[in-house]
């Protein structure tokens, strides 16, 4: 199927999550989470194998995908607290799942291959891909191709035939079961076949009683959704592009937030209250983790240790530091932010777990210094998550794809279009705001060091804040950046695709192969096989 239109509340301004990485911490949650719903029985054992050459080879101890797996089989949801804890409850619940790295080739940098068994001694065989942002992918099941995402109830209907027109006909009795779809596949090998329904709403136990009864069907099983945002390919989107945005806001003399809150109601069915209301919470959640991380008392299990309050401390103090004035607060409280999300804190992907103290920073730091009320932090926001929406096109903002310009960097372009709504300027000026900030990021690599989120990307989170400030100050002046945001948004992506993969967050190029950055990778590597072991 083609991509989903993105989601405010998928793609942009979500998921809420434990930290570190929404690629490495939060999809496998998700991943693990949905595969375990494919067991009939009570989960016993789990193998989740990487590729030798793959993006979570070097990073799956370190970004805690190996927490982010446990846990989602456990049945937890990725901003779950336990998933802290996900190996001892594991052990606990008697449940024996190993890590490997296999031979076999990465056909996508975060392929994960798992293997689970029941205590029936039932075993399936679930292919996996994060793809960003906190999104995945289930692409096979049981050697069977699937499209499976996360956002429908997915009805999985196994046929011992794969006979064309069997296949076709059962297709049909199962299709009049229900008034609309999101929509279907099926896939066949070695004489059996797999078909997959996308549903928006639960299905009744009648149904599936009755599908069970369909001659060749030979089991059923159903997948509840994980993201916050159903699916809804049926409803025609008020717009698309950012171009498409401008003339709309123009013609309706709306502002962006209102054009977000009537993207969203279309995407998702929610009700403006509903859309804003959830805002508020994203607004909550990226304060609350700064402030919890102000205080410095956090442990980020790396090779750092907590900067952001003492850096606020001095700048309250006005000492020896050059005034930044607004910078002054919005740099704390971005660094914060991705401080606790090393910390594994509850933060928010903003659009990713790499660039989650953007949005903190630039926008409510900011609001805070400026003291604006709640509402408008949430038109502020909403106006972020818009541009956003635009900006993506038919792309995923994830590092391991396009470099560290689609995380920090996008987000520093969105981050500015807010920042011109803050300061009264024009639908217009918020467009040019967010393609000067592109500009100014194109080609940043994805290089972090130990294969944390940490260094550098801690502080290039704080020159996005930067970028974002100063892209829009310099539009609000006069500054013209001529390439309009859909252009400067596409050049983002394509510049990104032409990245060497050591460039693209595999551990394999920039500072993380320095001497230093070696030196600092096995240190940590140690580290994490000592926990290993105590978790033994």
């Amino acid at each position: 199927m083609e991509r989903q239109n993105p989601s405010i509340f998928n793609d942009i301004v979500g998921p809420t999550m434990v930290g570190p990485s929404s690629s490495h911490t939060c999809a496998p949650a998700r991943i693990g989470f949905t595969a375990r719903q494919l067991l009939n029985g009570k989960l016993k054992k789990a193998v989740i194998e990487f590729a030798k050459e793959g993006a979570y080879t070097d990073m799956y101890k370190g970004q805690h995908s190996d927490m982010g797996f446990v846990a989602g089989l456990l049945g937890f949801r990725p901003e779950d607290p336990r998933l802290r804890d996900s190996f001892n409850l594991a052990k606990q619940a008697g449940i024996d799942i190993k890590f490997v790295i296999s031979d076999f080739k990465p056909i996508v940098p975060n392929l994960a291959k798992i293997t689970l068994f029941s205590d029936s001694g039932e075993e399936v065989k679930v292919d996996t891909d994060s793809t960003g942002g906190g999104t995945f992918k289930i692409l096979a099941i049981d050697g069977f191709e699937t499209a499976i995402v996360g956002d429908c109830y997915e009805l999985i209907v196994y046929a011992d035939t794969a006979d064309e027109q069997s296949i076709v006909k059962m297709k049909a009795d199962v299709a009049s079961l229900f008034d609309s779809y999101e929509g279907a596949s099926t896939s066949s090998v070695n004489g059996k076949t797999l078909m997959n329904f996308h549903l928006r709403k639960e299905i009744a136990k009648e149904k599936i009683n009755e599908i069970k009864k369909t001659e060749h069907v030979s089991d059923v099983k159903v997948i509840e959704p994980i993201l916050v945002v159903a699916s809804n390919r049926n409803t025609k989107m008020p717009f698309q592009s950012a171009a498409e945005l401008l003339e709309l806001a123009e013609k309706d003399n709306k502002q962006l937030w209102e054009l977000a809150i009537d993207y969203e109601c279309a995407r998702s069915g929610w009700t403006p209250k509903q859309v804003m209301d959830y805002m508020q919470y994203v607004v909550e959640t990226m304060e609350r983790g700064a402030q919890e991380a102000l205080k410095g008392d956090i442990d980020m299990n790396g090779i750092i240790k907590p900067t952001a309050g003492k850096i606020d401390k001095t700048c309250k103090e006005g000492k020896t530091l050059i005034d930044m004035g607004v910078l002054d607060v919005a740099v704390p409280w971005g660094m914060a932010v991705m401080e606790y999300s090393c910390a594994m804190g509850v933060v928010l992907c903003a659009p990713t777990g790499g660039s989650a103290g953007v949005f903190p920073g630039a926008i409510i730091g900011t609001a805070h210094k400026l003291g604006l009320s709640m509402e408008e932090k949430v038109k502020t926001m909403l106006t972020v998550a818009v541009t956003g929406i635009v900006m993506s096109k038919d792309c995923n903002y994830s590092a391991e794809l396009y470099g560290c310009q689609v995380e920090p960097g996008a987000a520093s372009a969105m981050a500015a279009s807010g920042l011109v709504y803050v300061m009264g300027g024009t639908v217009k000026q918020s467009m040019d705001a967010a393609s000067c900030g592109i500009q100014n990021i194109l080609g940043t690599i994805c290089d972090p060091v130990a294969g944390l989120v940490q260094v550098p990307c801690i502080s290039r989170n704080v020159i996005a804040i930067a970028n974002a400030v100063t892209s829009a100050n310099i539009v609000m002046g006069g500054y013209d950046p001529l390439i309009p945001l859909d252009e400067s948004a596409e050049t983002m992506f394509r510049v990104g695709k032409q990245l060497p993969s050591e460039l693209r967050c595999t551990c394999k190029g920039g500072l993380c192969t320095t001497a230093t950055g070696l030196k600092l990778a096995k240190e940590q590597d140690e580290r994490d096989n000592a926990r290993y072991e105590a978790l033994k």
